[in-house]
């Protein structure tokens, strides 16, 4: 039986190049990079508050329940969204120190859990635990040295995009 021949896929090859293109430019302008991440979050914060409030107002009219948390939590979102807009430093601090504390906290939870590996043998479960520890410490060395973390998440960047233009440009063959 004879296979369909596959089309070259210009779409994918284009998204693929200018995939590569992005990881190129994170890669040389770190900074900038990491501003743009701020002000991208910033507008998603912003666009969540809206709709936020959105909401809270709709649960109101429909449901007869009032929603002053959500509100709250709405015009929380909006000011955040417009400190990292207007002060583009505050925001790649901000995002440096959560990145930083999500990765405390990822590690603390391991530690943890940690004991339910102890079921699947101790050997790994001494494993798991060592590899807890390990994160613990990168996190606790990311939340004292914020210009590491700040690098790490253009690395972690860079490299998505890398990959991401490869499979693409392999994928349009």
């Amino acid at each position: 039986m004879s296979q369909p021949k596959k089309r070259f896929d210009w779409f994918g090859f284009i998204i693929g190049l200018i995939s590569l293109y992005a990881g190129y430019l994170v890669t040389w302008y770190p900074l900038r990079s990491l501003s743009t991440i701020a002000v991208l979050f910033g507008f998603f914060a912003i666009l969540r508050g809206v709709y936020q409030l959105w909401f809270g107002s709709q649960m109101t009219k429909f449901l007869g329940v009032r929603s002053g948390w959500t509100i709250f939590g709405a015009v929380v979102d909006i000011i955040i969204g417009i400190i990292f807009v207007a002060h583009v430093q505050v925001g790649v601090v901000a995002i440096v120190y959560m990145f930083a504390i999500w990765f405390l906290l990822d590690a603390v939870l391991q530690i943890l859990t940690s004991r339910f590996y102890h079921f699947f043998g101790r050997k790994y479960y001494i494993f798991i635990v060592i590899l807890a520890c390990l994160n613990l410490l990168f996190a606790i060395i990311l939340l004292f040295n914020p210009v590491l973390a700040g690098g790490f998440i253009v690395f972690m960047l860079a490299f998505f995009f890398f990959a991401t233009g490869i499979a693409e440009i392999i994928e349009a063959f």
